[in-house]
This record gives structure tokens, sequence and C-alpha cells, in this order.
């Protein structure tokens, strides 16, 4: 089932800065866990360089982030975040936190890598381990080289209620982007997010939404099992409304090394090969909809 369009019924105040209008269609197309491996970096290269994709997001503790600090290098000017993250979900492939090895943060299951689970993650993880570990992993972005343009979450726990002010903080101090739902609690219901709805929407009333880029949608569960995506991503596509809208996924040129890492490799390669032309790109424009990635939000920032 398709992800559908749940409009908030007054204008994103942000996207007015920016100088659009009340029925302005705004997307970004992005790329999650570039650095993950080789082959989502090359996928991501070729996104980026010559397909549909607007920006992507480094998951800075991944075993081929110097990688992606060397593609970054190369692309000055691609739209690159930092994937915060507090989880290595894959059972023979782990990364550990950057910030600390000592088990009392709670950032380390008992292998010594972070934790399979958003759920653990939230339940051992301390909110200043987790503040921590999120500064290490944008300072090691930064000081490789990358011209980090917003930050973003790997898996969801770095935007849980728990989590969130010290996200948002390190945000502010760092002057980019979070990803941000502008979301209400029947949306989160939706999402499947009930638990954490009222601690959530609470946090984001405490947003200024003018100074702020928050989401008015967020199209997410593209991690699907489909050889071939482009009509998947072309009805999502023609199904934005007014506002700010989020499209993630996740390409990966396949191979023997993807398929033993992840059960999810078919999907990430029918995203590699949706996203590696201007196709996606080109629709968007034809539906007369607006393209950017957070590079542009980033410059609209007080």
């Amino acid at each position: 089932m398709l992800p559908v369009w749940h409009g908030l019924s007054s204008m994103n105040p942000y996207l007015a800065r920016m100088g659009y209008g009340p029925d302005d269609r705004v997307l970004i197309l992005h790329i999650d866990d570039m650095g993950f491996c080789h082959a989502a970096n090359r996928a991501s290269v070729a996104c980026l360089s010559d397909g549909s994709a607007t920006c992507a997001s480094i998951l800075v503790n991944g075993p081929w982030f110097r990688e992606a600090v060397s593609i970054a290098r190369d692309h000055p000017d691609f739209d690159l975040g930092v994937h915060l993250t507090l989880t290595a979900e894959y059972p023979s492939y782990r990364w550990p936190a950057l910030s600390s090895r000592d088990p009392e943060t709670g950032l380390l299951d008992d292998q010594g890598y972070l934790w399979a689970t958003r759920e653990d993650a939230i339940r051992h993880v301390s909110v200043e381990a987790a503040a921590g570990e999120m500064r290490a992993q944008i300072e090691t972005a930064l000081e490789a080289g990358i011209d980090v343009t917003h930050i973003d979450t790997h898996m969801g726990s770095v935007v849980h209620p728990k989590f969130l002010a010290s996200y948002l903080g390190l945000a502010k101090e760092f002057g980019v982007p979070a990803f941000l739902p502008r979301i209400t609690r029947e949306r989160l219901v939706d999402l499947g997010e009930g638990p954490m709805a009222e601690a959530f929407t609470e946090a984001l009333s405490l947003v200024e939404a003018d100074k702020v880029p928050t989401l008015d949608e967020i199209l997410i569960e593209t991690l699907v099992p489909m050889a071939d995506k482009r009509t998947f991503y072309r009805e999502m596509i023609q199904g934005v409304g007014p506002g700010l809208t989020h499209l993630l996924f996740h390409p990966a040129v396949d191979g023997e090394e993807l398929s033993a890492i992840a059960d999810t490799h078919q999907s990430r390669h029918a995203d590699y090969e949706a996203f590696k032309t201007k196709d996606l790109a080109d629709l968007a424009v034809a539906e007369g909809i607006h393209l950017i990635g957070y590079r542009a939000l980033k410059s609209y920032l007080s």
C-alpha cells in the first residue's frame, strides 16, 4: 500500500519564508545509508550525479564512511548530511559507537556494538550518552571535510521524545536543518508511532516553525520487496500534495556481499535502478513539483 498525503490545515511557515505559496508542492528526494557499504556508496554517486536524488545522508559509523568522505571531496556540489544512528541492525555486519566503548553509557550491546533495534537503544541509552554520540558523529563528518547540510535519523531512534531535545539542540548548535516531521498526533498513530505521539507533538509545539524547517509529509515506507519500483515511485511522486515532503530511499548495487549483509538487497537495488536516471526528477518537474535538497533549507536558517 502506498503512503498517501495527510496534509495539514495551515501552510508550512518555513516554506512561506522561502517564498513558496500555499499550493506549492516542494519535494526532497533523499538517499539514506550512504557510507553503509561500498554498494550503497556506488549507487549514491550515480543517483546524485546523473540521477534523480537531491541529497543524501551518510552513516558516519558505517564501515565505508571513509569512501563516502572521498566521494564528498570529489563532489563538493553533493548535498550531504549525517545519518545519526544509535543502532546497528544487521546480525553479521555491525558498527560501534564513536564516542565511547564504555558499557556503562548504555550505548553498546553485549557484543560491543550499537543496539540491533530502536527499542533496545531507547531503553538502554542514556540521554547524555546519546547526545555525546550524536555530537561525535557530526564532528567526525565535519573534521573529515564534509560540508554537512543537515542531520537525520537512522531507524528513527534519535527523533524519539527521549532524545529529541538533544537532537534539535545539536541542529541549532551546528547551524543545520534536522529531519523533523510537522506532524499531527493522528498521523503518528497511522505510522505506528502511537506510544510516542503525545510526547512528540508536545515537543514539536515548542519549535519555532518559521525559523526551523519542518516536514509536512514523510514518505518513509519504501524498503518494500519489489523487483521494479519505478511505478511505485512514480505514483508516490504524483500523489505529493502541497507543502514540504521528504521521500527517502536506500539505493545500493546488488551483489554477493550486499545480499549477505541485508535481506533488503533486492529492494535497495530496485531503488538504485529507479533513481539512477533523471526520469523521476523529470516526472516531478512535469507535475509542477519543486525539487530541493537540504542545502536550500539550510540557507534560510536564522
